[in-house]
């Protein structure tokens, strides 16, 4: 199956992404983005920089990438041979995902790059690119801040206090809009309160999770 890992950023979706793509030995995981992609990297850095009119170009971006990197997976998945229900390729963060950022971003501007940016998107994303669910990792603000300064990551420690206003807006509306687009797209999921948890917990329940929406689909699959 396709699975989505998703939640607010430092949530712990890469961690749990990568440790589940190890417990299941077939499986395949697309990173959102990988460390040395210099592009993201620039733009990520410009974006903490609050650097003007970035937000369609960096997001084009992301989602062009993604999609770029998810038929490579895919053709991947195919060629192994692999099983669409028992075998898994786990998505750290997905496209849809991207469209919160944007959201929050572009409303701050005129009506019209909001739309634009929905046009694009639209044409852009299907819903074969889809997980057929997501674990949502969800966290408090406090945990989320604790965990951006640990993880030492320079472009959002050297801007924090610049950003503030900023992460506090997107931790307080990330929730909302993921649920919302969850609804558009009839995309299934499951959230897990990361908060003080350890990742061994967390691990353990995404597994539980995971068995039980396997079984499920056999099951449907047998009907």
């Amino acid at each position: 199956m396709i699975i989505g890992v998703s939640g607010m950023i430092a949530a712990g979706k890469s961690s749990l992404a990568e440790k589940l793509a190890k417990h299941y030995k077939k499986s395949i995981m697309l990173h959102e983005f990988e460390e040395n992609d210099e592009v993201f990297n620039t733009f990520l850095d410009w974006l903490y920089q609050n650097k003007p009119n970035l937000t369609i170009g960096f997001q084009s971006y992301i989602v062009e990438n993604h999609s770029a990197k998810f038929a490579d997976v895919i053709k991947e998945f195919n060629e192994k041979k692999l099983d669409k229900i028992k075998d898994h390729i786990f998505l750290d963060r997905f496209s849809v995902e991207h469209y919160i950022f944007a959201k929050l971003i572009l409303s701050k501007k005129e009506k019209k790059y909001l739309e634009a940016y929905d046009a694009l998107f639209s044409k852009l994303i299907s819903k074969e690119e889809l997980p057929d669910f997501a674990i949502y990792l969800d966290i408090t603000f406090d945990t989320f801040k604790k965990r951006i300064f640990e993880r030492g990551r320079e472009s959002e420690i050297n801007n924090w206090n610049e950003n503030l206003d900023y992460f506090k807006e997107l931790h307080e509306n990330y929730l909302t809009i993921f649920k919302e687009i969850a609804a558009k797209f009839g995309m299934k999921y499951i959230i897990i309160d990361t908060n003080n948890k350890t990742e061994k917990e967390v691990f353990n329940e995404a597994v539980k999770i995971i068995e039980e929406e396997t079984q499920n689909a056999i099951k449907g699959q047998t009907k």
